[in-house]
């Protein structure tokens, strides 16, 4: 099939799936906006999940991957593009009294990343604090004096500031710890790695994107947000680019708790359902396992998951009570998830609309998105791996559970290796 034939498709599909399914996830983003703001969407877990630990199993080691915490938006074009179509319509005397309102808080939005972007935000610092306090809490055994902790990061500046907020709440709860800390360029063959397919197939210059594109602005129009903001709705082409660039500014203000600006509430809920949803169907074809990428966002993690086995043996194999932690982006997060099949979120889509129901990036990679796998022994030398992802018990399909929640390590790593 085509592209464009599918593309096609798609669009079609967004009026023709079942409508209970498209008013699930519309009722979800109404609930809570923010939500629409998938990637951006802020950390919101305030208390972990555990299964029942089986009888005489004791924690031994933990293999962590976080993503970094909420930060400042990375792009100052978003800023630029809506401030200029404002300006444009000022120029027109076509804005309403409610659009100057609005544009005033962009203009306060775009000072307030100034010098920020993409920087961490004290927000996301405490994200990983509250993370590393749980962590520390739930299975103190791994945090005593001499315990081997250690600690990687992307070499990009939010993702190590989100590694020196998660081990400095470590430090201060035991001040024993001896943690080791790294953050150097060979690590990134791991901890964020992409290959030459990847970046031909899941970059804004991907074969795909073009018809993507003509999809996602034929649902990015938003003519009730329009009818707010002028009074009389442009004939622009450039209203789908202004609406996507408003709905970036405003979907990143959670991420800012000290930024005093409200503009999520200018959208209602089924047009932002739709910004959010091609969104979310963009990022699914770039990281899951879409036959339009040809798995290439998947493929790429494959060098995440092997450090990760490699590790888990090494560490089990010591003797050792050791925990590692690793600190990256949302694509790795994204892509992990997809290739392990957790949740099944391994799942072959085909449109937007199945996407918004079985692959929602805000539940899997929110800002402070995190995997777990809590590795336990038992007197007999028998290890179990419980997964959690964002601190709560996942489901690896096909896999046996060894115990509810619980699966066997020299199966599951077997299964890694079939990946």
């Amino acid at each position: 099939m085509s592209l464009k034939r599918f593309f096609m498709i798609a669009s079609a599909a967004m009026s023709m799936i079942s409508a209970s399914a498209a008013n699930v996830v519309e009722s979800v983003i109404a609930e809570c906006p923010e939500k629409a703001g998938g990637i951006y969407y802020a950390y919101d877990v305030q208390k972990d999940t555990l299964p029942t630990v089986p009888d005489g199993y004791a924690p031994v080691y933990i293999s962590h991957y976080g993503r970094h915490g909420s930060r400042w938006p990375v792009n100052q074009k978003i800023y630029k593009i809506t401030g200029d179509f404002f300006q444009q319509q000022q120029l027109a005397e076509n804005i309403t009294p409610e659009g100057k309102a609005l544009w005033k808080q962009v203009t306060l939005c775009a000072g307030n990343s100034h010098g920020h972007l993409g920087e961490l935000t004290p927000m996301g610092e405490r994200q990983h604090q509250a993370i590393a306090e749980r962590m520390y809490h739930r299975f103190p055994a791994l945090f005593t004096d001499g315990a081997a902790v250690v600690a990687r990061s992307s070499v990009e500046p939010r993702c190590i500031m989100s590694m020196g907020a998660f081990c400095d709440r470590l430090k201060e709860l035991n001040p024993g710890l001896a943690i080791k800390k790294h953050a150097t360029p060979g690590d990134m063959d791991f901890i964020h790695h992409n290959t030459e397919e990847a970046k031909l197939n899941t970059g804004e210059g991907a074969p795909w994107m073009w018809e993507f594109s003509h999809y996602r602005d034929s649902i990015s129009k938003c003519p009730k947000v329009a009818a707010k903001l002028f009074k009389k709705i442009p004939e622009s082409d450039s209203i789908p680019l202004f609406m996507r660039s408003l709905y970036d500014v405003a979907i990143s203000v959670q991420d800012i708790d000290s930024l005093n600006a409200e503009i999520l509430s200018i959208f209602e809920a089924d047009e932002l359902t739709g910004l959010w949803k091609a969104s979310n169907y963009m990022q699914y074809i770039a990281n899951a396992k879409s036959p339009i990428s040809m798995n290439s966002g998947t493929e790429s993690v494959k060098p995440l998951l092997s450090e990760i086995t490699d590790r888990a043996d090494e560490m089990l194999a010591s003797g050792e009570v050791a925990v590692d932690l690793r600190f990256g982006h949302d694509t790795d997060l994204l892509r992990l998830v997809s290739l392990i099949d957790l949740d099944g979120k391994g799942i072959e889509l085909e449109d937007p609309d199945e996407a918004a129901e079985k692959w929602r990036n805000f539940e899997i990679s929110p800002m402070g998105a995190n995997l777990q796998l809590i590795f336990f022994r038992n007197k007999a030398g028998n290890t179990i791996v419980l997964p959690r992802l964002n601190e709560m018990p996942v489901l690896i399909s096909d896999v046996p559970q060894a115990y509810p929640g619980f699966y066997d390590w020299d199966l599951l790593k077997t299964y890694f290796a079939t990946l």
